[in-house]
């Protein structure tokens, strides 16, 4: 196994690369996104780069402020209500996230659109958002809520204690059997990954009544036979880490995690790329970009019999000329599946310090975790 303390310089310096004179790339080929610099910040967070924090901090926080406001104004014109608008909602608590770890705050035309959402009766909108029917999306939306109201709860002193107990009742009166949301008798890729984000917010306000041990078991049954968690080969550093995140709580025992975890530690470290980044997926394409069949073959053989043939279709799908790239709405150029990004990199270098944790090993210390609810 490669040593951890060159894998995070190598990552670090994957991530200086993404800097430029206006901001911050998704990736060495991508366009400049708020959303990017959010990423890049928690990143140099998680590695202790304080210095390049402690530097551009008046910046970060100006810019960070300037660009939520102006995306605000974007979406405002489009068709979509703005109180379900999943790319705003994400970027406002990137922010917020980002923001804690600068010590900043919101600027004065942020809070104004902050208060609209605090204004807003929660229980309604998740009923509104199917949150309770596990649908996909709900649970980022479900966590979104959290985030708005915990933050003014702590950071602008606003009683939302009422609204908090409120979003605590709602998702765990909806939780099915299988530690998560939605009308399945089984587990699925789909719940668990939906489902992480209530857990999120779960450990962040140490909710022990959450059936922490019925998701962890379910989400155990979806490892591969390499230690990834999604449903298509090489993992998916969202996918990953959602899995990870729960296996490795302080909520869940001993449930035979162990094994696993230290087959995805390995996993995951030998799948840094060379610029020192890492990638949504080595697994389901090459480097030329050709679909890797025998890949695909090999993880529906280790995928539960009730999932089987469901992976296959994905793995078929995701073979198509259409989805040869990944499309999303932080950038304007989509990139590549094996290409080295700054959410990916975050996600699996947050992976590895859950696990290391977990198993109380001396490579936890150097991280550093932001103490905030949700992603960041």
């Amino acid at each position: 196994m490669k040593n951890i303390k060159e894998i995070l310089e190598l990552a670090n310096h994957f991530l200086d690369q993404l800097e430029t004179k206006n901001g911050y790339k998704l990736f060495i080929r991508s366009d400049c996104s708020p959303y990017a610099r959010c990423f890049v910040i928690f990143t140099k967070s998680l590695l202790k780069d304080n210095l390049w924090l402690d530097s551009r901090k008046t910046r970060l926080i100006s810019d960070l402020n300037d660009d939520l406001y102006d995306f605000y104004n974007i979406q405002l014109g489009k068709t979509i209500d703005i109180k379900f608008d999943k790319p705003f909602l994400q970027l406002f608590c990137f922010t917020l996230s980002a923001l804690n770890i600068l010590n900043g705050s919101l600027s004065k035309k942020n809070l104004k659109i902050l208060e609209f959402f605090l204004n807003l009766k929660v229980e309604e909108l998740m009923i509104a958002r199917s949150v309770n029917l596990g649908l996909p999306g709900s649970g980022n939306y479900s966590m979104f809520l959290a985030v708005l109201n915990i933050y003014a709860q702590e950071k602008l002193d606003e009683d939302r204690s009422l609204e908090i107990k409120k979003w605590l009742k709602f998702n765990l009166n909806s939780v099915n059997d299988n530690g998560f949301w939605g009308n399945f008798p089984k587990i699925n890729h789909l719940q668990f990954q939906n489902g992480y984000h209530q857990y999120e917010i779960f450990e962040y306000l140490a909710f022990h009544k959450a059936p922490w041990n019925q998701a962890a078991k379910s989400t155990l049954t979806l490892a591969d036979q390499i230690g990834h968690f999604s449903p298509y080969p090489g993992g998916g550093g969202c996918y990953d880490f959602d899995a990870i995140f729960l296996l490795t709580s302080d909520f869940v025992d001993d449930i035979g995690q162990n094994m696993i975890l230290n087959k995805s530690l390995g996993t995951i470290i030998s799948e840094q790329n060379k610029d020192g980044g890492f990638c949504e997926s080595k697994l389901l394409r090459n480097h030329n970009n050709w679909p890797r069949l025998l890949s695909l073959v090999s993880h529906i053989h280790s995928q539960p019999s009730h999932l089987k043939l469901s992976s296959l279709r994905i793995g078929l799908n995701l073979f198509r000329f259409k989805h040869k790239t990944v499309s999303t709405h932080w950038t304007s150029i989509d990139r590549k599946w094996n290409e080295s990004n700054a959410w990916d990199t975050f996600f699996r270098l947050s992976a590895i310090f859950r696990i290391y944790s977990y198993l109380g090993l001396p490579e936890k210390e150097l991280f550093k975790v932001n103490h905030f609810p949700g992603i960041g």
